[in-house]
């Protein structure tokens, strides 16, 4: 059964999600896995925004985005989507960048970006399939020879 037809549930999340969004962030990122102090400070810092979905009372995945001030604009930044191996290509992580870009929008934000692996197809189909859209390309980006995208996608057409 497709988990979209269940019960998704995306909440604002906290400090007490540490170990389970750390967690996931590892299974998701391996070594390339931001540091967990780097994931409190997320949590606990007002200029993030921070999301958890969850079937049934398992957290399934979550997002991390951000919003930057330049020149009087507002400009988003996806940080982090992941969404743990159980529970990928079930819907999880489009609901959890819908509803991202839902509160950026709502918050004045006028365009989103993200970075992604340039080999990390199933992600880059997922960005793409929303309307984003590559921007640049980030020379070993992720290390010497993993390259990385930079993708926008303008919000005030939502």
């Amino acid at each position: 059964m497709d988990l979209v037809a269940l019960c998704i549930f995306t909440r604002k999340a906290g400090i007490d999600d540490l170990e389970a969004l750390y967690k996931i962030e590892l299974e998701c990122f391996g070594r390339e896995a931001f540091a967990k102090s780097l994931f409190a400070y997320f949590l606990t810092s007002s200029d993030f925004v921070n999301l958890v979905a969850e079937v049934g009372e398992e957290i399934a995945g979550f997002v991390i985005g951000s919003v930057q001030h330049h020149n009087s604009r507002a400009t988003g930044h996806v940080l982090s989507l992941d969404v743990s191996g159980g529970y990928r290509r079930k819907g999880i992580g489009l609901a959890l960048l819908c509803e991202l870009e839902k509160i950026l929008a709502e918050d004045g934000v006028e365009a989103c970006f993200l970075e992604a692996r340039a080999d990390n197809a199933a992600a880059l189909r997922l960005y793409q399939k929303q309307g984003f859209k590559v921007v640049e390309t980030l020379e070993d980006y992720y290390g010497r020879g993993v390259h990385g995208l930079r993708l926008r996608k303008d919000l005030r057409h939502r």
